[in-house]
């Protein structure tokens, strides 16, 4: 599941098809969810259908909570360190939130016994050779398709993440102003093209 909701009249099918996933690619059967009293969660004919107990924090109580809610603090703080690294405009804080649950995903911790969420979930040892600085520099090379002798073999761009299920890298050239998605990338980590103040039509 590769995409981003827009608002909350997306969360109902994207429950549903997340819990479907899980199921179907790990073998396991979801007993019990937990969520504020969230209009968007209420799907009480699903949760009938499959034997899934549907529990809700009370009102103005986020204690109730807690592990959800550190992590999703965790997730923003780091987050807003990745675009204020970069010096990004907040237009682009999903892809900088992506980015950090992959890396996040990845890492070991002493709670799974120096494991990480990947290897416990996936029982293989990670790779990280692919790792990239966020919003770094990038040169993607540019199809033979259409091209002549005398065009650019590279379009400079900016890194953005990665996509799941596919091999590549999401960048965002920096001429065209389009994000697309390849794997013939040459990168520069230490450099930042929009570490200097932004021009005002930058992603118009």
């Amino acid at each position: 599941m590769d995409f981003f909701l827009k608002n909350k009249t997306k969360v109902r099918s994207f429950l549903q098809d997340f819990i479907n996933l899980t199921e179907n690619q790990f073998s396991c059967k979801l007993k019990k969810i937990r969520s504020d009293n969230g209009k968007e969660f209420l799907l009480n004919d699903f949760y009938n259908t499959n034997g899934i107990f549907h529990e809700t924090s009370c009102v103005v109580i986020p204690q109730q909570n807690m592990i959800v809610e550190r992590k999703h603090q965790h997730l923003l703080n780091v987050c807003r360190a990745f675009l204020f690294q970069a010096k990004i405009p907040n237009i682009l804080w999903a892809y900088s939130l992506k980015l950090v649950v992959h890396l996040i995903n990845r890492l070991s911790t002493p709670f799974l016994s120096n494991q990480s969420p990947y290897e416990l979930v996936y029982s293989t040892k990670l790779d990280f050779s692919n790792l990239k600085v966020f919003y770094c520099l990038a040169y993607a090379r540019t199809a033979n398709t259409g091209r002549t002798k005398l065009d650019s073999r590279s379009l400079k761009c900016v890194f953005l993440g990665y996509k799941s299920r596919t091999k590549g890298y999401v960048l965002y050239d920096l001429h065209f102003k389009y994000i697309f998605v390849t794997r013939n990338v040459i990168f520069h980590e230490n450099i930042f093209p929009y570490s200097f103040s932004l021009p005002s039509d930058c992603f118009h």
